[in-house]
């Protein structure tokens, strides 16, 4: 396992796009069968069901993973980046991941272009990446609405505390994704969904817009989301079914403290032995035989400092060049800028940040495929601006009206941010 490990993480360390001019500390994802983009065929393909999306993940991976299963279950764990997840499996038996981990399939794999969640999950439930399903970053410019829009809380991006206030303007979750989604799939082919969420976001509207035929189960808490998987699954004797279960603890701390913090150490490691506990050692051993567990991330995480020279408030300079402030993600930030002054906003940059940001034209880096290989959005090239920043090191912009309290970032193409783990474990041989 540790041969396939190596391999593919050389693989992906090679891999290039020539049009685009990084230099090897960046990491583009590899959506020909390393990324998360390939995950939902392989799904379909582990439950029997017909391809959905583009190609499963490499052969080499595939051949491995046994199946076909009656449950797959995809435990999404919010910014576990790969070198994080290591750092669990270094610790051997006190964890299941690596008291198990002779039994399990395990190789890094990438994110997606931007490494952000509402990008990423959107590409998990329509196996497209997000220039073809049009989710493009945290915070968006959705010109049908003539709004930057945040892609979790579906609210003007502009407002505070506001959840699914888009609806006043006509948005409508269910027709927003133009990307047929696996949920349906599935359910057209006699596959159930189900998906596990935290109570505070089982109706957000991202949810709504990426769950078409999932059952959703709402848990309160780690206790709660062990106890109930195990009852849930334990009583679904002989269906097939995906099974779909998102943390987001680790991601809510890696932003306050980084992932480096103990607390983000102890937190996982407090549901790694409670999944165990709780989940694991309940399964019943005629669910386990047919069930193959899978361990996930949307994206890792990048250290940053908290400098003032990253916010733009004080740059007056560069934001009167323009049109509105930055979307998508502090490290992968897309500029709209008023005609005439693309060169000085760049000369700006590279004279203020001098090495710390790759300037790319935002439709050159789509037609480049960094975005995704299939059909591109209609609204792809608007959502994108005229020039994207990609951070070097850990920088970072930062232009939201309020103080910055960010320890830690993704959203961009450092390692850190893009590789992913890909752990696959088949319950019925622990």
């Amino acid at each position: 396992m540790a041969e396939l490990s190596s391999n593919n993480l050389s693989k992906i360390k090679q891999h290039h796009i020539d049009t685009l001019s990084f230099n090897d500390d960046m990491i583009v994802p590899f959506y020909g069968g390393l990324s998360l983009v390939n995950i939902p065929c392989a799904i379909t393909r582990l439950l029997s069901a017909p391809d959905f999306g583009q190609q499963p993940l490499h052969e080499d991976i595939m051949s491995q993973l046994g199946g076909p299963y009656k449950k797959v279950i995809l435990l999404l764990v919010d910014a576990m980046g790969k070198h994080l997840f290591d750092s669990f499996l270094d610790q051997g038996d006190e964890l299941p991941w690596g008291k198990h981990l002779n039994k399990a399939v395990y190789t890094p794999i990438t994110s997606i272009c931007p490494s952000t969640t509402a990008s990423a999950l959107t590409t998990l439930w329509t196996g497209e990446g997000a220039g073809t399903h049009g989710i493009i970053g945290y915070e968006m410019w959705a010109k049908e609405f003539g709004m930057v829009i945040n892609n979790i809380n579906h609210s003007a991006a502009s407002s505070r505390g506001d959840t699914g206030g888009l609806a006043r303007s006509g948005f409508d979750p269910h027709e927003f994704v133009p990307s047929p989604l696996l949920g349906k799939h599935l359910w057209e082919n006699g596959v159930s969904s189900t998906a596990f969420m935290h109570y505070s976001i089982m109706s957000s509207g991202l949810s709504e817009m990426q769950m078409d035929e999932v059952n959703v189960q709402a848990y309160v808490d780690e206790a709660d989301l062990c106890v109930s998987l195990s009852e849930f699954l334990n009583s679904r004797q002989g269906i097939r079914e995906y099974v779909y279960v998102y943390y987001s603890h680790v991601d809510t701390l890696m932003h306050r403290f980084s992932a480096q913090d103990s607390r983000v150490s102890h937190q996982f490691g407090m549901f790694s032995k409670l999944f165990e506990n709780a989940f694991l050692d309940n399964l019943s051993t005629s669910i386990a035989k047919d069930t193959l567990l899978i361990l996930t991330a949307d994206h890792g995480s990048m250290t940053t400092p908290k400098d003032s020279r990253y916010e733009l408030r004080r740059h007056p300079e560069l934001m009167d060049a323009l049109v509105m402030q930055p979307t998508c993600e502090n490290r992968l930030a897309f500029f709209y800028i008023k005609p005439g002054q693309e060169e000085k906003v760049k000369a700006y940059i590279e004279k203020t940040w001098p090495g710390e940001f790759y300037l790319l034209d935002s439709e050159a880096a789509l037609e480049s495929g960094l975005f995704g290989d299939g059909l591109v959005h209609e609204n792809a090239t608007d959502r994108l601006g005229d020039l994207i920043a990609v951070a070097r090191g850990d920088a970072y912009f930062w232009w939201a009206p309020k103080p910055n309290h960010m320890a830690g970032r993704h959203g961009g193409l450092s390692e850190m941010e893009m590789l992913v783990p890909f752990y696959a474990l088949p319950l019925g041989e622990i």
